[in-house]
């Protein structure tokens, strides 16, 4: 795990967080009267650069631009170092100019630091062992045993300590959740619940603090307890005012894909019952078991992506696993049946409302007299507990309410019908037509797009005029109708 970038970042944020930034270089004041960037040269150009190195952002690891060798020229690694430092302070517009933003900046951090160390008697050894530590680059979260180190009692730091890079992570995670806790509380509309948000968000930073100076000391046990505590307690922050965390988002995956991993795992067993094909489904379900376990093991370790990660990538083998299974089950087999029941009856009622009409009905009865007799059919196999046959007989019941529901009004309704709907359609063409000519005229946007659609609905119209001929009623109103559909987008295209 590497965090030679985030590891300094995230400290320079924090303790914005907690109070103001103190990693700013007290002993280096610089003034500023100018805008900085690239291609300008003093040195201004050279204190900020021995500022933004002593803050951890190293304007280069060596030669020139390092530590001890800045120099009065603001380069592309100026630029670079900048930036990075903007984006951790906050500064609105980060671009790796140094300009007014930025010196405001500089200068609140420079004259809090008096202020910041009086909230612990040895903050100001803390502080000037954390200076000299990252001015030297603090690689991979780790402070090397050769580093300068704070001159606080019993304070060692061990390179290549796993402690220490867990508790790096925790800080990073728990600076995180504050930073979005803050955004979600200036959200809140309702200033007395905001104000006590607020509360409890000082008393988070309050037990950050904490945690980062026991960070620094070297005691990352406690390090790791208090920013759990902090995170956590940000976490309920960011709930608290609507938000929703990464740890919550990640808690209902896990719950939805164990939900499926269930659904699979008893559909499995269905299958064993009916000696059903089931593929690889099996191992595939074991291994959907193993991802979640490490979704879990990810979840309480507080890796929230990862876990989140591990289960998207179970979910996906367990709808693979379903697609395996050669299996009707009984949730099927009654859905399929109620739906074919449901059908029927809107059918019934449709064929009713045609026979007032005067349409002639008997064929459609006949078919939904069979609908009828299939759909019972289903219903003696739901009772047999014969899945298969009563999700079959369900869907051959449907196929037959198609066909009665087609039979209505003989043929003679059919030719009336589909006269109706190619002379509708003409009308809808010549309306169109008029639409796309104006927007052809005022060179609107989509009008070339739209005339080409428009030409495709009529030649589908030509089409259909042929088909009246041959008396192909069925074929004649589908084109009007496919038509009428190229109508409407070209129409949409304006």
């Amino acid at each position: 795990m590497t965090h030679s970038f985030s590891i300094r970042t995230f400290i320079f944020a924090a303790v914005l967080l907690v109070a103001t930034p103190f990693i700013a270089a007290a002993n280096n004041e610089c003034a500023f009267s100018r805008t900085l960037s690239v291609g300008d040269s003093g040195e201004d150009v050279r204190c900020l650069q021995v500022f933004l190195n002593g803050a951890g952002f190293d304007v280069a690891e060596s030669g020139v631009g390092s530590v001890g060798n800045e120099t009065t020229q603001y380069g592309g690694l100026t630029e670079a170092a900048v930036l990075l430092w903007q984006q951790a302070a906050g500064v609105a517009g980060a671009n790796g100019v140094f300009g007014p933003a930025s010196q405001a900046a500089y200068a609140t951090a420079d004259a809090s630091v008096a202020a910041v160390a009086s909230t612990d008697e040895n903050l100001n050894q803390i502080i000037e062992g954390l200076q000299q530590q990252l001015a030297i680059g603090l690689a991979e979260a780790e402070v090397t045993a050769s580093s300068p180190t704070p001159v606080v009692a019993g304070a060692s730091v061990t390179a290549g300590n796993e402690e220490a890079d867990e508790a790096a992570q925790v800080l990073e995670d728990a600076v995180q959740m504050v930073a979005d806790a803050e955004e979600q509380v200036e959200d809140e509309n309702d200033e007395e619940e905001r104000a006590e948000l607020e509360d409890d968000l000082r008393d988070v930073r309050s037990d950050l603090f904490e945690a980062l100076l026991a960070f620094f000391n070297g005691d990352f046990d406690e390090a790791i307890e208090i920013g759990e505590e902090s995170l956590d307690d940000a976490t309920d922050v960011l709930e608290d005012a609507g938000g929703e965390s990464e740890k919550s988002e990640t808690e209902e995956t896990l719950e939805d894909v164990w939900d499926l991993y269930e659904d699979v795992k008893e559909l499995l067993d269905e299958a064993d019952d009916q000696n059903a094909d089931i593929g690889d489904a099996k191992d595939m379900l074991d291994e959907a078991g193993d991802l979640l376990d490490d979704a879990e093991d990810a979840f309480d370790a507080g890796v929230y992506r990862q876990a989140n990660s591990d289960a998207l990538d179970a979910e996906e083998i367990l709808e693979d696993a379903k697609d395996e299974i050669d299996v009707v089950t009984e949730k099927d087999a009654d859905k399929d049946v109620e739906d074919a029941k449901d059908e029927f009856d809107r059918a019934e009622e449709e064929i009713n409302e045609a026979e007032d009409d005067g349409d002639d009905v008997d064929e459609s009865e006949d078919f939904l007299d069979d609908a009828e007799r299939e759909i019972k059919r289903a219903e003696a196999a739901l009772d047999d507990e014969d899945w298969d046959d009563a999700s079959a007989l369900a869907r051959k019941a449907e196929k037959l309410i198609d066909q009665a529901l087609d039979s209505i009004g003989g043929s003679d309704d059919d030719e009336d019908d589909a006269k109706d709907a190619v002379d509708d359609a003409w009308d809808e063409y010549k309306d169109a037509d008029d639409e796309v000519d104006e927007a052809e005229d005022d060179d609107e946007s989509g009008a070339d797009d739209a005339r080409d659609l428009l030409d495709e609905a009529k030649d589908l119209l030509d089409d259909a005029e042929d088909a009246l001929d041959d008396e192909d009623w069925e074929d004649a109103e589908e084109l009007a109708e496919e038509a009428e559909d190229l109508m409407d987008e070209a129409l949409d295209e304006l």
